[in-house]
């Protein structure tokens, strides 16, 4: 067996090496140095890791074509954790270069972001806080072409396919507090793509953060996470339900949100932000 396997070896590294796929010439390594060490004090220890780490990744343009060029994302992740407090301590930076044959990489964008780990959704980058007690995890949403903020929510993003080929078909809508700094602010509901927000609303009421409601869409009565809205027009509405029973309607009529038209129980309101 070990004769058969060092021939298949050989064979394999043979074609490796004769195969132009293979001749090409590599361009520069970039590398990245991952760190964890503990600092002890007075009356506690804390413990901190370090991990940094790279991806490629192919973004596609918006007639769902891939757009040239490559991006490299390079992230790093800093988190504490120390003896007797509950939770840890997260902070993203994350760095986007444009790779182009025969040409050094372009930084494209760079950003800096409470949380703990991140991942890539189609052509949005989202950075997840942990969330600790009954404070709820918070998911920031970048965009891939620009490196900007766009979506902050406590749970996925709802999607909306409508008409057209590409990312610029669907329509997302995202709800949540901005992070456990702003739990005493209303939490905001936002609608839009992966490339803007095009409409915002905070949802004034007594409510308590831990009372967060669970987000959902309906065309036909029905609660659903995603529509498939292709061949009509994109009219349906957000809900928003409450464990003891209360809900909000917010209509969507030919893509955009009508708050004047919400049915809203007393003592909530929808303020138009920026």
């Amino acid at each position: 067996m070990k004769t058969v396997a060092a021939a298949l070896f050989a064979t394999l590294f043979g074609l490796q090496s004769t195969d132009p796929g293979f001749a090409k010439k590599t361009i520069p390594q970039y590398r990245a140095e991952s760190s964890a060490y503990v600092t002890r004090g007075k009356d506690r220890s804390t413990y901190v890791t370090q991990n940094r780490s790279f991806r490629f990744v192919d973004v596609l343009g918006d007639e769902g074509t891939y757009e040239d060029g490559v991006l490299l994302l390079e992230e790093t992740y800093r988190s504490e954790r120390a003896d007797g407090i509950e939770g840890v301590r997260g902070d993203a930076i994350v760095s986007a270069w444009t790779l182009e044959p025969g040409r050094p990489r372009q930084l494209r964008w760079t950003f800096h972001e409470i949380g703990n780990e991140g991942s890539v959704q189609d052509r949005l980058f989202r950075v997840t806080a942990w969330g600790c007690c009954d404070a709820p995890t918070t998911y920031s949403y970048y965009s891939l072409l620009t490196g900007k903020k766009l979506y902050v929510a406590n749970s996925d993003l709802l999607e909306i396919e409508g008409d057209g080929g590409g990312p610029q078909a669907f329509r997302l809508v995202a709800f949540g507090y901005s992070g456990q700094s702003e739990l005493s602010q209303p939490p905001r509901l936002q609608y839009g793509t992966d490339k803007a927000i095009y409409q915002s609303f905070s949802v004034v009421s007594s409510r308590k953060y831990y009372e967060a409601p669970r987000v959902f869409l309906s065309e036909t009565g029905k609660l659903e996470k995603n529509l498939d809205l292709r061949g009509s027009a994109l009219t349906f509405a957000i809900v928003l339900k409450y464990d003891d029973g209360v809900e909000l309607h917010i209509p969507v009529e030919a893509d955009a949100v009508h708050p004047e038209k919400a049915v809203l129980p007393q003592g909530y309101s929808l303020r138009v932000e920026k």
